[in-house]
């Protein structure tokens, strides 16, 4: 599950709480000092920093029981104002700061992610207040992603939070440590960690379910003294300096010739830079030094006299960019900040392969063809991609005379002309030339070509496919591209029909004529089933219910998200029954980001109400996406209420790593009940879910329905 599991950290700081040692509870007192900050003077080097402030939750002020108090104080307000006052503190020495909300809005966990990762935040900090069942538990803890060994600058910057956070506030209870990986809560641990970038941590500063606590958090001084945790926590981090290793030899994000380059690596500590009086050596520990080419670990030379790192290549690198990672620990114990230098090999090139469609055109004027060119260097290896390929011609028109290489090649069109002729089309990279010979004049030959994009973005369509009769058959290349030869028996037009087709768009099809001497141009625009709102979703489908009605409905819903192209995985299979372990390991070894939706079947009881929808607690774009299906259902079939549950306990919703949902439809005692329409119901939720309006048009859907009734009518035929 995306989101963390809030309940489920409760149940391992009752654990925690067997081992620590509890003073009395904090009372309030009648009279309490103002809080004044201090800014000390090692804060200046917070000057030029991004940080990425996450206040969590927000925009769940409708669920009456989530995340509040024990007098109803909502955790997300609380977030929200500790963030503003640490925002104003980390201003107002220099820091730049980006917000992930700023108001009481919902946001999504991979939404916070983004907005860090597009900013180029150095860090990422996640407001929190934590809550369980026993009143008198409270203390601070700091989240970091993963593994020690995968998180060390974020344990960095963790560790400092913690101290200063809890300092700060001096509260009652202190655990074991502080510190916790978010693993030890689920398996692919807090989708707001994982998915961002550069160092980041969750704190939870105390817990608002301790009466004392929340009384506390309701006033604005005790807020900014817990900012002020963060701020000073920061500011130590940042004041004990960043090791890093300076690219110098090659120089980063230059060309090189050779394969197997000699690296040279300038080791920084961090704090020389800052006219530190200390030992001549950069003091980082060398027996902490890691060097990674492309994610490889490398054996190096470390000259401590020059500070200098040595890396000698000696299994030659494929033609291309190449990725150089240095990390180093100062004496303060400060990681390198993540931060890759990249070179690139482009050797030079000893030929140049050109092939052509046809060397033959007829001079029409329209007609055209494709001329690919593929560079080599010495070791017969394809050149690296993005290099400059040039292309120019004696006779004809090119569409460009500049292409960028991929994968070793490029693509040129030349045009013909209006007269008989010749065509020498020259292609060249860097010294090398080579050139091919294309005849504008009559032929026997029929073509048929053109470039096949969609409708909506003008993007050109790569492996469409391609059918007409006699036989003739094509799929279109990178650039959208088919090119079709025939031989006709007869002088006189063919007259036949191109089909076209490609996974995710519907199918066109278009009346042609094949004749000798004469190019058919068939440019043509494909639009996108659904609006394209599904292309590349990932939907995880499955079920507890081993019934044909649902084998049936999970089939069809199966196939309707295919045709949009949407990457769906079936993990159901009727007869066979998956321990509730099993499932979720399934669920979480799926790569990528997208949904999981259980889909169970059960008679309906009298009163009840005849769908249930659940899923995380306080997981807005799943609630949304379960509303929008049972308004379809509502409109369509059953009425019923337009409200989810709030899971705490489900298994599958709380430990994976998807957005995750179930519906139980309660259907199986109904007269008339369809599989079929209860899957259209779904998909037709889903699709106005993904829409950015949440409104299907109403030719789209039955430019749909017709579609499917086309299919339903040829699979019978």
């Amino acid at each position: 599950m995306e989101t963390r599991l809030f309940y489920k950290i409760a149940v391992i700081t009752s654990v925690f709480l067997l081992f620590i040692g509890c003073s009395r509870r904090q009372k309030i007192t009648a009279q309490q000092t103002p809080f004044h900050t201090e800014i000390p003077s090692y804060t200046r080097h917070l000057n030029g920093f991004k940080i990425c402030l996450d206040p969590g939750h927000g925009g769940q002020g409708h669920i009456s029981d989530y995340k509040r108090g024990p007098t109803g104080v909502r955790e997300a307000d609380v977030n929200l104002q500790v963030a503003l006052h640490l925002r104003n503190m980390l201003q107002e020495v220099g820091a730049t700061v980006v917000m992930t909300r700023v108001d009481d809005s919902y946001v999504s966990l991979p939404t916070r992610s983004q907005i860090a990762n597009e900013s180029s935040a150095d860090f990422f900090i996640s407001l929190h207040h934590n809550g369980i069942d026993n009143p008198e538990t409270n203390y601070t803890s700091t989240w970091y992603h993963g593994d020690a060994d995968d998180s060390r600058q974020s344990l960095d910057l963790a560790r400092y939070v913690q101290q200063g956070v809890s300092d700060a506030l001096r509260l009652p209870n202190s655990p074991a440590t502080g510190l916790f990986s978010d693993k030890l809560v689920t398996t692919s641990g807090f989708g707001v960690l994982r998915l961002t970038k550069c160092p980041a941590v969750l704190c939870e500063a105390s817990f608002l379910s301790n009466p004392e606590e929340e009384a506390r958090l309701k006033k604005d001084d005790y807020l900014r003294k817990e900012a002020y945790g963060y701020f000073l926590g920061l500011a130590r981090y940042v004041a004990a300096g960043f090791p890093k290793g300076i690219l110098v030899a090659p120089q980063p994000e230059t060309v090189i010739q050779t394969r197997t380059p000699r690296l040279q690596i300038q080791v920084m500590d961090g704090l020389h830079q800052r006219g530190a009086w200390m030992l001549k050596r950069q003091q980082v520990f060398t027996d902490a030094i890691r060097i990674k080419v492309n994610g490889i670990s490398l054996p190096y030379h470390y000259d401590r006299d020059t500070d200098i790192i040595t890396v000698a290549i000696e299994e030659p690198l494929a033609n291309g960019v190449h990725f150089v990672e240095t990390e180093l620990v100062n004496y303060y114990g400060n990681h390198s900040l993540p931060s890759r230098q990249w070179f690139k090999v482009a050797p030079a090139a000893v030929e140049l392969r050109l092939n052509a469609w046809t060397d033959r055109l007829p001079a029409d004027g329209k007609s055209y063809v494709g001329i690919s060119v593929t560079a080599f260097d010495a070791d017969g290896t394809p050149i690296s991609d993005g290099e400059p390929i040039y292309m120019q011609t004696s006779n004809g028109t090119l569409a460009e005379t500049r292409q960028l290489s991929k994968r070793g090649s490029s693509s040129f069109y030349l045009y013909a002309p209006n007269t008989p002729g010749t065509a020498t089309a020259e292609a060249s990279y860097g010294e090398k030339r080579a050139s091919l010979t294309i005849n504008f004049k009559d032929t026997d030959t029929a073509i048929v070509q053109g470039q096949i994009s969609d409708v909506t973005s003008r993007k050109p369509l790569q492996d469409v496919q391609l059918h007409a009769d006699p036989g003739l058959t094509a799929t279109t290349d990178t650039n959208g591209h088919f090119f079709i030869t025939t031989e006709p028996t007869s002088t006189v037009p063919i007259k036949t029909t191109l089909y076209i087709s490609k996974v995710g768009y519907y199918p066109h099809k278009r009346k042609i004529d094949i004749t000798p001497n004469q190019a058919t141009v068939a440019h043509t625009k494909l639009r996108p089933i659904a609006g394209g709102v599904f292309a590349s979703t990932l939907i995880i489908l499955d079920s507890r219910s081993d019934t044909p009605t649902t084998q049936k409905l999970i089939e069809t819903l199966q196939e309707l998200l295919e045709l949009t192209g949407a990457k769906v995985y079936n993990i159901h299979t009727l007869g066979q029954k998956s321990t509730i372990k099993k499932r979720i390991e399934t669920i979480n070894a799926i790569a990528g980001r997208g949904y999981y939706l259980q889909i169970n079947h059960a008679p309906q009881a009298k009163d009840e109400p005849p769908i249930v929808a659940a899923h995380y607690r306080g997981n807005q774009g799943t609630e949304t996406f379960l509303k929008r299906i049972l308004e379809q259902f509502n409109s369509t079939l059953y009425e019923t209420p337009i409200i989810t549950v709030q899971d705490r306990t489900t298994p599958e919703i709380q430990q994976t790593n998807k957005m995750a949902m179930t519906l139980e439809i309660r259907s199986l005692n109904r007269q008339n009940a369809s599989a079929v329409e209860e899957a259209q119901a779904i998909f037709f939720g889903a699709w106005t879910f993904l829409k950015t309006d949440g409104k299907i048009d109403a030719e789209e859907q039955k430019r749909f329905m017709a579609y499917l009734k086309e299919r339903q009518a040829y699979a019978s035929d």
